[in-house]
């Protein structure tokens, strides 16, 4: 499923970030320290995930951006052009 231009697969992050605190805190009050654990380690798989996810925006944004420079380069170059004509 996508929103715009972003999959919802892809910020699966905030999710994994989200049920690991929970299973985190129900560790804690149950003291599981097992349950803590794969809290914790859901928490880090999820933060790097989105990690993830901000540098192929960073990546997108930067590709958009270049192919804007070389739109308005090649306008320039083609009234360039007819400027000589």
């Amino acid at each position: 499923m996508r929103i715009g231009t972003v999959d919802l697969e892809q910020l699966r992050g905030i999710n994994q970030k989200t049920f690991g605190l929970a299973k985190e805190i129900v560790g804690t009050v149950v003291g599981n320290q097992r349950l803590q654990d794969e809290g914790q380690a859901q928490q880090d798989r999820g933060t790097e995930n989105l990690k993830a996810f901000r540098k192929q925006l960073e990546a997108q944004r930067h590709e958009a951006k270049a192919e804007a420079l070389e739109k308005k380069q090649r306008t320039a170059q083609r009234t360039k052009e007819e400027l000589s004509a």
